[in-house]
């Protein structure tokens, strides 16, 4: 077989995380709430819950426990029980309803659920229904059925658990369901060397040492605050300073008061931070660098690092590819408002629809192929079809980039039928699915169009059984009830019929340029949806 630095080297993160608690309890791991939590005491919390969901419950190897709270330092004790027991960690966002919830409860056939007092309600209502799985609430568990977290670690010993020293490098670790062309989320499989590759690849591109503070604001459910910030803090030694969510009027002032050396933003934060005025923080603190989730217009770019006094080194990938692939250098020569250059251990080619190579500055599809074992995710679970189509020796990522003579990639459009809403992807698909079943509607399409604060608003142009057998209100409520609000349409268009080709396909672009006209270029605060 073929050698690379992770074949001969399987380093398990939690092992690592472990070293650390073992020889300096006292490092700091995480702030939260004006709490300070060292790796001892995160290292004995989480080693005390992984025993009780062993012991308790019986989870073991391979069994799926999935985390659903809000950012907490419980959160870490979570996520780090589940990969010490080589179970498979699966984070639920906070935002989901209760239709989402259940999908992915039932779809990755979890035997645990861990969450919140706040979750607590509406995940006991999205567990499935054969009785298999076990409700663990962090807090008030006054509902019935539901076991506290606390009183399940305190029963417990603080030793790492027998069953971690088998874990492999090779066994599953997480699922990430991120939203593609289908109707309903695919969850993209991460193995415990795709953690280790995400950690060794980020902390030697973003120079990430054991003095390094990172301020953390985005969802630990998210790829971004889960995956591409807590795996290189683990790897280097680093600390977190962990907030509730994003802040743009403090934004400045918390860059001090946290005493960071880094963070990350994206082109959403960037738009609001801007939106408030200069304050004494905002060139007094010590971040030097920072994360920019995907790219931004080039005279903003500059805008922010001049106010803020810092550079932002712009990355771009998906969860198939472990989250980042291509990044901006953190000194020397760069192209602002490019995504950056290759991630060393990757090959991007891009290439026209017949899968031929494209030339410098031309636009086409991007692949990916890894000289690493574990530089791509090991597939989509129990989707067998979808994984052969997307993975391969290249993967394919249905976005279009293109290259310049330097070898800078830029973004230009997205193949997939995908609108970035946020920071998060959201498959038309999947908002068609729900609008397709309000009464009265014959059929829909689902798309994306320019707004300056939220990248995309979504645009759902609907075609009526009959004329006016259904009204926008019915389509709003019906996304209210089973989608998360960054996934609800902004927009509701009546149309006669929706513009095909002579295939039958739905022509995309020409209701795009249709939907230029809903674009929202107002930097104000805009409703999730514009009724009437």
């Amino acid at each position: 077989m073929d050698f690379d630095y992770l074949t001969g080297s399987p380093a398990i993160l939690q092992n690592v995380y472990a070293e650390y608690a073992t020889n300096t309890p006292e490092r700091i791991w995480c702030t939260f709430e004006g709490k300070t939590y060292t790796y001892g005491k995160i290292n004995d919390s989480a080693n005390r819950l992984a025993n009780a969901l062993h012991e308790e419950f019986g989870i073991q190897k391979g069994d799926v426990v999935a985390v659903y709270m809000a950012n907490s330092a419980e959160y870490f004790i979570a996520m780090f029980a589940i990969h010490r027991l080589g179970a498979v960690y699966l984070p639920c966002s906070t935002a989901f309803t209760q239709d989402e919830l259940s999908y992915q409860f039932m779809h990755a056939e979890v035997r645990a659920v861990i969450c919140d007092s706040a979750s607590l309600e509406l995940a006991a209502k999205s567990l499935p229904q054969d009785g298999v799985c076990q409700l663990i609430v962090c807090g008030d568990d006054s509902m019935s059925g539901a076991f506290n977290l606390e009183e399940l670690m305190a029963s417990q010993s603080n030793a790492m658990p027998e069953s971690s020293a088998l874990v492999t490098i090779d066994d599953l670790a997480m699922l990430i369901y991120t939203s593609g062309t289908t109707d309903r989320p695919k969850g993209v499989m991460l193995s415990q060397g795709n953690l280790t590759t995400t950690a060794n690849n980020l902390v030697r591109h973003f120079r990430w040492r054991e003095e390094d503070r990172y301020l953390h604001f985005f969802p630990l459910y998210h790829a971004n605050g889960g995956l591409a910030a807590v795996m290189p803090a683990i790897m280097s030694g680093a600390s977190l300073a962990l907030l509730p969510k994003f802040s743009a009027s403090t934004f400045g002032r918390l860059l001090v008061e946290s005493e960071a050396t880094f963070t990350a933003v994206n082109s959403t934060h960037i738009s609001m931070i801007m939106r408030h005025p200069e304050t004494e923080f905002d060139r007094s603190h010590n971040v030097r660098k920072m994360m920019l989730g995907m790219t931004i217009e080039p005279e903003d770019w500059l805008a922010f690092e001049s106010r803020f006094d810092t550079r932002l080194m712009s990355t771009f990938g998906l969860s198939e590819s472990l989250g980042i692939n291509i990044i901006g250098e953190a000194v020397g020569p760069r192209a602002v408002g490019a995504a950056g250059r290759v991630l060393r251990g990757y090959t991007l080619r891009i290439v026209d629809d017949d899968g031929e190579p494209v030339g410098v500055n031309e636009p086409g599809e991007a692949l990916l192929h890894s000289h690493q074992r574990h530089g791509l995710a090991m597939g989509y679970f129990k989707d067998p079809d979808k994984t052969r189509e997307t993975f391969g020796e290249w993967l394919h990522t249905g976005d279009i980039l293109r290259a310049d003579e330097n070898g800078f990639v830029w973004f230009v459009s997205r193949k997939k039928d995908m609108i970035k809403r946020s920071g998060f992807n959201v498959a038309g698909a999947e908002v068609e699915r729900v609008i397709r079943n309000v009464t009265g509607v014959l059929d829909v399409a689902v798309v994306g169009t320019p707004d300056v604060m939220r990248e995309e608003a979504i645009v759902a142009f609907v075609v009526a059984e009959v004329a006016g057998a259904v009204s926008a209100d019915k389509i709003f409520d019906k996304c209210e009830e089973y989608l998360a609000d960054y996934k609800r349409p902004q927009f509701v268009e009546f149309v006669d019929a929706l513009p095909t080709n002579f295939l039958g396909k739905v022509e995309r672009k020409l209701l795009r340029e249709n939907a230029l006209k809903y674009r929202i270029d107002s930097s104000e605060w805009t409703p999730i949806d514009h009724r009437g």
